[in-house]
């Protein structure tokens, strides 16, 4: 699942939102790309579940485009 999260700033926000995201899914794979405000989370959480631990940590989020950003293989068509 990919998330926009506009409170991104710092090393530090990726810090907080991986330990939100891993405290609710310990065996969750997080990557935050600080620069794009984005935040991609795999693991058993529904998306309603990874937003609310984003929220609780203080990093309000929304569902990106489905086939947006980096890793993308998205032709662009379908958008």
């Amino acid at each position: 699942m990919l998330f926009e999260v506009e409170d991104i700033s710092c090393d530090k926000c990726s810090d907080k939102i991986e330990q939100a995201i891993r405290a609710a899914d310990p065996t969750a794979q997080v990557t935050v790309k600080t620069d794009e405000k984005r935040v991609r989370v795999e693991g058993v959480l529904t998306a309603a579940q990874a937003m609310a631990a984003l929220a609780a940590a203080g990093y309000p989020a929304s569902e990106a485009a489905p086939h947006s950003g980096e890793g993308s293989d998205c032709c662009g068509g379908c958008s």
